[in-house]
């Protein structure tokens, strides 16, 4: 069965609020979601220093949950 399509805008929006809902999003840092494939990854971009790796580990665990919900709209 087809997934639901979600534009990447749609898809960063999403991966945005529930990590939001569980830390605060750290400072400096950006998502973007590109097609991969069959599928779509999301990469992180932060400005300066290392990224924190609790909102890492969240992110990770987020985008594999809706990976599985939503295709990406082309």
């Amino acid at each position: 069965m087809k997934r639901p399509a979600k534009s990447a805008a749609e898809l960063e929006a999403l991966i945005r609020v529930e990590i939001e809902e569980v830390c605060a999003w750290p400072t400096g840092m950006a998502i973007t979601v590109q097609p991969d494939g069959e599928t779509w990854k999301a990469t992180t971009m932060q400005d300066g220093g290392e990224p924190d790796e609790g909102p890492i580990n969240i992110l990770e665990a987020v985008v594999n949950r809706l990976r599985a919900e939503f295709d990406l709209a082309i």
